[in-house]
């Protein structure tokens, strides 16, 4: 792991309290072989085992990684790969993922960040998969607030 990284006992609690946050889960992947170094928390409906080690060559195998239009995955459109890549964000995609052997693969809202080192070289990429749902209950309750919002305005 490089030395960029935080000490393990460190970094886990932290992605712990993200995935909390999120919805989701939080995967932290070594660049350049995009390897997965830690996980913390889950997507209902997707129950992956020991995915720790796992490198992008197996994904699309292992956990069944879909396109939007249902076609397998190609291991560099993978928001992950693209961002070690392009050292870019990649955000706001939606992937079909499930777990080999198990129920239909399940949509997830992934995001992708870089982490750089000191002289921008990409070291390490965080990965956030969320599950649509929770986003679609997080805009109803807004369009909740800003409708009592407007009423208690029109008083």
């Amino acid at each position: 792991m490089p030395d960029a990284f935080l000490p393990a006992a460190l970094l886990q609690p932290l992605l712990q309290v993200m995935a909390e946050q999120l919805g989701g889960a939080v995967i932290l992947h070594e660049a350049p072989s995009g390897r997965i170094l830690m996980v913390a928390g889950t997507i209902p409906g997707l129950d992956v085992e020991d995915p720790i080690g796992a490198r992008p060559e197996d994904y699309v195998g292992r956990f069944q990684v879909f396109a939007q239009d249902g076609s397998v995955a190609q291991m560099e459109a993978l928001p992950v790969v693209r961002a070690i890549v392009t050292g870019e964000a990649i955000t706001d995609e939606v992937w079909l993922i499930g777990a080999e052997g198990r129920a239909a693969p399940v949509p997830v809202f992934v995001d992708s960040y870089p982490l750089k080192d000191n002289s921008g070289a990409v070291i390490g990429v965080i990965a956030t998969a969320t599950d649509p749902k929770r986003w679609g209950q997080r805009a109803d309750r807004l369009k909740r607030s800003i409708s009592i919002r407007n009423q208690l305005a029109a008083h």
